[in-house]
Formats: C-alpha cells, structure tokens, sequence
C-alpha cells in the first residue's frame, strides 16, 4: 500500500473512533441528566410549569390574570401549586387589586384560590392589606382571611384579626382585636 493510502485509512479509523467516544459520552450524559431530572419532579405531579401566566374572565364580570414563576398541577387533586404567585383582579366596576404572595394554591374545579406567605394587597388608589394567608371563594365572590391583617393608605393604619372582603358589595369587615390609627 502506498503512504498516503495508509494515512488516510488510519485518519479514517481515528475520526470512527473519536465520532463513537463522542457518542457515548453524549448518551450517557443525556442518560444522567434525565435521571436527576425524574428525580426534582414528585411523583404525584401531571405537569410542571414555569413562568405562568393565567387569565381567567368570569360571568360576574371579574377578570382574573394570575402569574406565577412556576407551577405544579395535581390533576388527581385539581390543584395548581403556583410559586412566587402574582395576582391581577380586576372588578366589574373597573377597580383592580394586585396581589402578591410567595406560594398559592388554585382549585382548578372550584377557582377558589389561597396565597400565602408575605401576602400583599395594594389597590389602584394606593390602599395596601398585609398578611401571612389570604383565601379566595368563588362561589362567595369573597376574600378572606382569619390571620392577623394589617391595612394602610396616606390617612389611616388599621390591625386585627380576620378579614373578609365581599368583591359583590365591596365592604370590607375586621373580625376581631381592631385597632386603628388616623394620621
């Protein structure tokens, strides 16, 4: 055989060669990452989500657009589990109410919703609601919270404990231990 016959069928062999190694080590990494990845997802979950966004119109005229960072959905359950949950709610008169919290929980059969953790309430005039738990009941059309609230704008501070917000009358009713502050 001549020289450059011999090169190039050894060039040949070695490109075979290190295309396999390569190849190998591609599925088996690929093998490795799903496996890790099987593993973050619990067992219980359908589907997982991330960067959310929900918009929910109902017959009462309230517009909902829920966002989350991620979500988890429970089909068994018909639960969403929504993280870093972010809540626009816009009335039937044109007022909206942004919510926030740190987790939420939605009943994808009732629309009842609960946001919990560093839950906020500011208003499109500026009132802001502060709590641990807020709850919301569709068939109600209602807000709610028993934990311990704290309401504010410019002229007033308002504690207690318990809250509910009915969005068909919009009157809002501390439950217990109030106490108000008018600046």
């Amino acid at each position: 055989m001549k020289f450059k016959q011999k090169t190039f069928i050894v060039t040949i062999a070695i490109a075979i060669v290190v295309s396999a190694v390569v190849v190998f080590l591609v599925m088996k990494n690929n093998n490795s990452s799903q496996g890790k990845l099987l593993q973050i997802m619990s067992d219980n979950v359908d589907l997982q989500v991330k960067n959310v966004n929900y918009t929910d119109v109902g017959d009462s005229g309230l517009k909902w657009e829920v966002k989350a960072d991620s979500a988890n959905y429970i089909k068994s359950e018909n639960i969403a589990i929504l993280d870093k949950i972010r809540v626009k709610l816009v009335m039937s008169d044109g007022k909206i109410l942004m919510m926030t919290g740190d987790k939420g929980k939605l009943h994808t059969d009732t629309k009842d919703m609960e946001i919990s953790g560093n839950v906020e309430i500011i208003s499109d005039k500026g009132d802001r609601l502060t709590t641990d738990v807020l709850k919301y009941s569709d068939s109600e059309r209602r807000i709610y919270t028993e934990e311990a609230v704290k309401m504010e704008n410019a002229r007033m501070q308002v504690r207690g404990v318990g809250m509910s917000f009915s969005l068909v009358d919009k009157d809002v009713t501390l439950l217990s231990k109030v106490k108000a502050n008018i600046r």
